[in-house]
């Protein structure tokens, strides 16, 4: 049996404490030893911790024992009150849409654990199986949030509600304009709309506008009132800094029921693992307590990650909290065909490259001092994708005419991905008059009819689309041919971008062409990429970039 009493403070600086007394339990002891505040009263053999980690304990604890002493906050009554509700088997659920096997296995891991990470590789039906969690557990909530890491998102999910369950979803704050055409308000708009009542199960938002503080508060109380009883936090690595607005504001989500989803590794370093097993309450101290535990910190003023430490005990708490298949492991799918071309930039081009390049080299250490030294990188890289973006001089653009080339030889629907719309853009207004042509950016409204159109229309060949608008979350597995006409800083981001032809549902290989420039920043990213060297982890952690490193990136 474990005792837990709400009595006055002994040692801690609260005026009341939560008092834990019990035989040896394996479970509530790894539970109290996540908890950044506690005391250990030897004589009495008791923990003493805040209060607030009471429905963590509860939580965690729900088979077992428990006897409650001492006068129960107000707060606490209404979640008991809720625990008795959740504490009912998941109805048995028939899935609107057949599943695999993997997705099956998904759907039992759910049934013995309220909180974890769905981390499969992307292309497994990650939103499926979110969504048939959700709806067996109907019955004991009125509403499951999503939020989504990405804002264009918002309407996949909507279509995916309507494909794989009965149930309906609803975009917070959306409504049809007088054009006909469905739109969502401002932020006031959808807190708003988050404060009236819904006959949609599914309420459907994005990371951004969790940032407003009375869409958080309101959130918070529909969570502890029960009213919300399920969060699902669609690519949760946008949220890993603790310290962003972002990063704090998943915290509302308080619900009871927490699924967690991404295809991206988490692990660029051991810190982006904090912020997510804190909302699954795997980790319930400080940021600098997990730091303390598995971080070496040093350099100037020893607040420099130098390296890490314990990473066996940290990847046991993930590997408990998280169920991550790959594709090679559960499907039978066709492979990835990699090609890397290299051009010759066009001599116009050259020049410009050249000019570009030998103003960066003079201002090396004025770039150094930047926020963010890559910006002016940037400035090259796109030289090799479109120059007019840098000179209204006319220039040829070798990585144009390549593209042009491709799409005339093969009968194949294709996939185009820039990172930047100032090269999407112009190729988009070359190629739509001759192609079908379908375009994601992130000015696009609404990016789900440019998807359907692709995936549905035999007469669209083409979509083209900047990678962070395109190249996250969409199914669009009609197409056999993905062209980069330059790559993301990080592997990671352009296996995401990939991945969205190669899942559930491809037919066939699906052939990847890089296009890289010769004697270019293109070949140094390239290498970057494949080697992912200690270079490409300070870059994709976004600091720390040396003298010494931009003169790797430049020669």
């Amino acid at each position: 049996m474990i005792k837990l009493k709400f009595d006055f403070s002994q040692k801690l600086k609260y005026k009341k404490s939560l008092y834990i007394k019990g035989d040896y339990n394996p479970t509530i002891l790894n539970v109290i030893h996540s908890f950044q505040t506690r005391y250990y009263h030897r004589d009495n053999k008791l923990w003493e911790c805040k209060v607030d980690y009471f429905p963590i304990i509860l939580d965690k604890l729900k088979y077992e024992d428990i006897k409650i002493y001492g006068d129960i906050p107000k707060k606490y009554k209404q979640f008991m009150e809720l625990l008795d509700k959740y504490d009912v088997p998941d109805q048995e659920y028939t899935s609107k849409t057949k599943p695999f096997e993997h997705q099956m296995e998904s759907f039992k891991y759910a049934l013995t654990h309220n909180k974890f990470l769905l981390g499969d590789e992307q292309g497994l039906g990650k939103t499926k199986q979110a969504l048939d969690i959700a709806v067996s557990r109907k019955h004991k909530m009125s509403h499951c949030l999503i939020v989504c890491g990405v804002n264009g998102l918002k309407w996949n999910w909507l279509n995916e509600v309507t494909t794989h369950t009965n149930e309906k979803g609803h975009i917070l704050g959306s409504r049809v304009n007088r054009k006909g055409n469905m739109v969502v308000g401002a932020v006031s708009e959808r807190y708003d709309d988050l404060c009236k009542v819904h006959d949609e199960y599914f309420l459907i938002t994005n990371l951004e506008t969790l940032r407003d503080k009375r869409i958080q508060g309101q959130i918070k109380s529909m969570c502890e009132s029960g009213v919300i009883g399920m969060t699902i936090i669609d690519e949760v690595h946008k949220a890993k800094n603790p310290t962003s607005a972002q990063g704090k504001a998943i915290h509302c989500c308080c619900s009871y029921y927490r699924l967690a989803l991404t295809g991206t590794p988490l692990m660029n370093n051991a810190v982006d693992l904090y912020n997510v097993l804190k909302w699954l309450q795997v980790d319930n101290g400080s940021f600098t307590t997990f730091k303390n535990r598995y971080c070496i910190m040093g350099g100037f003023g020893g607040y420099q990650i130098v390296g890490y430490k314990n990473l066996g005990e940290l990847e046991s708490k993930l590997q408990n909290n998280m169920l991550r298949r790959r594709k090679q492991d559960v499907l039978d799918l066709p492979p990835k065909i990699y090609t890397n071309e290299i051009l010759e930039l066009s001599s116009s081009q050259q020049k410009l490259y050249e000019e570009v390049k030998e103003g960066v080299m003079e201002n090396i250490d004025k770039i150094l001092l930047m926020p963010n030294p890559l910006v002016e990188l940037t400035r090259l890289r796109q030289v090799t994708s479109n120059p007019d973006i840098l000179t209204s001089a006319k220039t040829i653009n070798c990585k144009y005419e390549r593209v042009l080339d491709i799409l005339d030889s093969t009968e194949d629907k294709l996939i185009i991905y820039s990172n930047w719309a100032k090269v999407v853009n112009p190729l988009y207004e070359l190629i739509r008059e001759k192609y079908g042509i379908s375009k994601v950016t992130g000015e696009t409204k609404n990016p789900m009819e440019q998807i359907d159109k692709f995936q549905n229309d035999p007469n669209c060949r083409v979509i083209i689309g900047t990678t962070p608008a395109l190249g996250t979350g969409y199914t669009l597995t009609q197409a056999n041919t993905i062209i980069f006409i330059d790559e993301p800083w990080n592997r990671a981001t352009k296996e995401q971008a990939e991945d969205r032809a190669h899942r559930i549902g491809t037919k066939g290989t699906v052939n990847i062409i890089t296009l890289m420039c010769r004697d270019t920043i293109d070949e140094r990213i390239h290498s970057l990429i494949v080697e992912k060297g200690e270079l490409s982890d300070r870059i994709v952690d976004g600091g720390g970039i040396s003298k010494n490193d931009l003169y790797k990136l430049l020669t």
